[in-house]
């Protein structure tokens, strides 16, 4: 069984609809960003939460372990003109006189066409080994990840929350993505046919960063031969779950369903 084959075995994809499910995914970027980075970041860092007011005109959607139930990844894709009053992505002012490319700027880029991935975040202990743990009891569950396999799964996870925003970007009928990444985030998805380009200036944001594109259209016909399969399974949980109250403010797109039926 291969990699890909074993990811979709161990973990499942979950579009955050529900104020529950986002409350799992504001949990985790606060264990992320404010517990292991040390970023100060808004929210509720009392409750260990981490949000803002851009959540509210997001799609997000996080990766859940089967067996433990446990969020482990997180992302979100920003939508602007979607009916909340978001007229400026978060880039726009954060990147604001760092953009350098002629035509992929913000500005002239279609409002309705355009969004913003950010927010991605990866639980710690699935980033990089940790020693073993102490043997536990058995009714404290089981502990995940555990074996050299277990890590080579899980180093999917990086890949794997950029493709689920791929996805996303297709079914709310969006084309033009910008994100404001690290440059080696950006050369290790372009190892996967994920061309993010660099439209922006070298800055300082929380670490070094850029602004980088990406066409959605371009993006899913550029995928690695062994990643389609996987791209296609991803589809197909996403879209199942993109219906009401989902498509209040985001409309659906039949292109993507296509897709999962090729």
């Amino acid at each position: 069984m291969s990699l890909y084959d074993q990811f979709h075995q161990q973990f499942e994809f979950v579009l955050a609809t529900s104020e529950a499910d986002k409350r799992y995914v504001y949990r985790l970027r606060y264990q992320v960003y404010t517990s292991e980075f040390g970023h100060v970041m808004p929210g509720e860092p009392e409750r260990q939460l981490e949000y803002d007011e851009f959540d509210r005109s997001a799609l997000h959607c996080f990766i859940r372990h089967r067996a433990t139930q446990e969020p482990v990844a997180c992302i979100r894709v920003i939508y602007p003109g979607s009916g909340h009053g978001l007229r400026e992505l978060p880039i726009e002012s954060n990147s604001r006189g760092e953009f350098c490319h002629a035509e992929l700027n913000p500005d002239l880029l279609p409002r309705d066409l355009t969004c913003e991935v950010s927010r991605a975040a990866i639980l710690g202990r699935y980033r990089k080994r940790q020693s073993m743990p102490d043997p536990v009891a058995e009714n404290e569950g089981p502990i995940y990840p555990r074996t050299d396999n277990d890590y080579k799964v899980a180093s999917l996870l990086g890949v794997s929350v950029y493709l689920a925003s791929t996805v996303m970007i297709g079914l709310m009928e969006r084309r033009h993505a910008l994100a404001l990444m690290e440059p080696r985030l950006a050369r290790l998805l372009g190892r996967f046919g994920l061309a993010f380009l660099r439209v922006g200036n070298i800055q300082q944001f929380n670490g070094v960063r850029a602004a980088y594109y990406i066409d959605q259209h371009q993006a899913e016909g550029a995928l690695k031969p062994e990643l389609q399969s996987f791209y296609r399974d991803i589809v197909g949980s996403l879209s199942a779950q993109f219906g009401e109250p989902v498509q209040r403010g985001v409309q659906s797109r039949s292109a993507v369903a296509e897709y999962a039926g090729s």
